[in-house]
């Protein structure tokens, strides 16, 4: 009887002793099926992460059963899970396959987040120890290169200054994640060139702005008081001033490819109109002037046209009673 309970007492032992084991094998199998099932474009579109998905399986296929540990899960779920490194990064991809700058600089956003998560890894040994953890690294900088080469393509062909630092400045970022020390410090250079250029010409746009635009506001005041000559005299002048001041405005909103030039150009054929008005109104002014000028000299030579005969008169009889 007591050998009976001693063989009972063996067998729960063992079996107690095999369960975690064959626990393990569940696990191991869980995660090779898990894993074998991530297929994604990324994987055809990145061959490191390609490699990355190969070494997982390959990793969890060779490790004992008895490896398999929870923490094996984690860092099998941060790779390759449902919200793993090889989807966010399949996402962030197909954000980048779109032609719009937008959904570039959202994905370009999103692969910065996604270091946080390439570099836990480095927290788990088996992940680290079987080079896991440097493939999305080495595709992470290869998709901040590939960004940086977009925008910077972008940049070339913009003609708004305003858009073309904007799409330099994302270029700017991702060759800085990249690493790429040679285009960093050319971009950086062409950012700071092109955004003191545009801060020099905006300075003069706002002085000749303000000056155009109150000149513009007197000329027209000259335009809506025609009854007043002084008032039209001043309103040319005025012209002259806004469309010289203006016409500079208009050059730089050109050079910059900004679209605010259009509503300039539009306010520069107003003011050639006023000033014509003007003009043809200050010539009628100037002939009634001029009219009436010489209406004033003929009255007055007449009177002393007059008053020379009548002395010639005077001393003539002067002459005679002596």
């Amino acid at each position: 009887m007591v050998r009976v309970i001693h063989l009972v007492t063996a067998i729960l032992i063992l079996s107690a002793l095999a369960m975690p084991a064959l626990g393990d094998g569940a696990i191991k199998r869980e995660l090779v099926e898990q894993v074998s099932e991530v297929k994604l474009p990324v994987l055809a579109r990145y061959q490191e992460l390609s490699l990355m998905h190969r070494q997982i399986l390959i990793t969890l296929q060779t490790l004992p059963s008895d490896q398999i540990t929870g923490n094996t899960r984690e860092w099998v779920n941060i790779a390759a899970g449902n919200k793993g490194i090889l989807k966010k990064f399949n996402n962030i991809n197909d954000l980048a396959s779109k032609g719009d700058p937008q959904s570039h600089k959202t994905a370009l956003t999103d692969a910065t987040r996604l270091k946080s998560d390439i570099n836990s890894l480095d927290g788990y040994a088996q992940a680290k120890d079987n080079f896991i953890t440097s493939y999305p690294k080495t595709a992470l900088s290869h998709f901040f290169a590939d960004q940086g080469e977009y925008f910077e393509a972008l940049a070339e062909t913009e003609i708004d200054t305003r858009m073309e630092i904007d799409y330099l400045s994302h270029a700017l970022t991702a060759y800085k994640e990249a690493e790429d020390i040679t285009k960093t410090t050319y971009i950086d250079l062409k950012v700071k060139k092109l955004k003191s250029e545009y801060q020099f010409d905006m300075e003069i746009v706002n002085t000749s702005s303000q000056i155009g635009e109150a000149e513009f506001d007197e000329a027209s005041y000259g335009f809506n008081h025609t009854s007043n000559p002084v008032a039209v005299a001043t309103g040319i002048l005025s012209a002259r001033t806004a469309k010289r001041e203006l016409t500079t405005v208009y050059e730089l909103y050109l050079k910059h490819g900004d679209e605010r030039a259009v509503q300039i150009d539009e306010q520069l054929l107003e003011i050639d109109q006023i000033h014509t008005e003007l003009v043809d109104l200050f010539l009628k002014y100037a002939s009634v002037f001029v009219v009436l000028f010489i209406m004033v000299l003929a009255g007055v030579l007449n009177l002393m046209f007059k008053w020379t005969h009548a002395v010639d008169d005077t001393l003539l009889g002067d002459e005679v009673i002596q």
